[in-house]
């Protein structure tokens, strides 16, 4: 045979079964790994945007109502026991500012004149809000008796920087403040906690109430706008994991307000608990 022919015979000879077996499985190998190390990078980075997105949500909604409960009334942050204290209830400050006089009980010369102040910074949209001097508790902004509250229905401008402000009904405020302040409230707004879809609500429109609404009687309500602040709450009532403390104020300490969320992701044993607390001033 030609020393060309081996040669040739060499050059085409092909793989054996078994060589092509073990490309296969080194192949096969290869990509499994290639794959999951893919696979734990696109999980990092999942986890990663998930986490973020919790504490962003988080952090929106406490900056949110931080700010709202700083701007309002004092001593009407009120919460209910009976409803797991599961829902936050306050009146917003529409505006504030000192009174030079008065309707008070007594002889004609101070019971019959007109309410005068001096003039807050905005006149705008406090016709129909709450007229508030010296409101000490809860039951003083929302309850029924009107000794201490009266619905503003008009204001006028008699002279350079004082205001009278006519209210229903038109009949005397018990008590002086002791700095003379006087507080003009907006509607009550409710941020609630539901722990069936582990959302947390703002409610608003709903009008002043004596009690407190319950969860239930805001979502019942027809005249209730709500707004989703945050999901992925899942605080445990039953395991007294209130979202919502409100320690009334003293002669020694202002108002105190606690709150406890505990956000977790849905697909992830991971909690996030805030707990935060608002300061409210006792200058009613």
């Amino acid at each position: 045979m030609p020393p060309f022919a081996s040669e040739l015979n060499h050059k085409n000879r092909g793989f054996t079964l078994v060589e092509l077996i073990i490309v296969i499985v080194l192949l096969a190998l290869t990509g499994l790994f290639v794959f999951n190390y893919l696979g734990f990078g696109a999980q990092i980075f999942r986890d990663t945007t998930e986490r973020d997105q919790l504490v962003s949500q988080s952090r929106f909604a406490l900056n949110r109502l931080t700010s709202e409960l700083r701007n309002a009334v004092p001593r009407s942050v009120r919460v209910r026991a009976a409803d797991n204290q599961r829902c936050l209830e306050f009146m917003p400050i529409l505006a504030s500012s000192q009174y030079v006089r008065m309707p008070r009980p007594g002889p004609p010369s101070v019971s019959n004149v007109p309410f005068t102040a001096i003039e807050p910074t905005s006149l705008t949209n406090l016709v129909g809000g709450y007229l508030l001097v010296y409101a000490t508790t809860t039951q003083h902004i929302y309850g029924n008796s009107t000794q201490r509250r009266k619905e503003v229905t008009g204001i006028s401008t008699p002279s350079n920087n004082l205001v009278e402000i006519t209210y229903t009904p038109s009949t005397f405020f018990v008590t002086d403040s002791p700095v003379r302040r006087y507080y003009i409230g907006g509607d009550p707004v409710s941020w609630c906690y539901d722990e069936i879809n582990h959302n947390l609500f703002r409610f608003a429109g709903y009008g002043r109430l004596n009690n407190q609404p319950t969860l239930a009687d805001l979502k019942a309500s027809a005249a209730t706008s709500a707004e989703v602040m945050a999901e992925n709450i899942y605080n445990d009532l039953n395991n007294s994991e209130f979202p919502f403390r409100v320690y009334e104020a003293t002669l020694y300490r202002n108002s105190l307000i606690q709150l406890d969320w505990r956000f977790r992701r849905a697909n992830a044993q991971e909690p996030l608990e805030i707990l935060h607390e608002v300061a409210i001033p006792n200058v009613p």
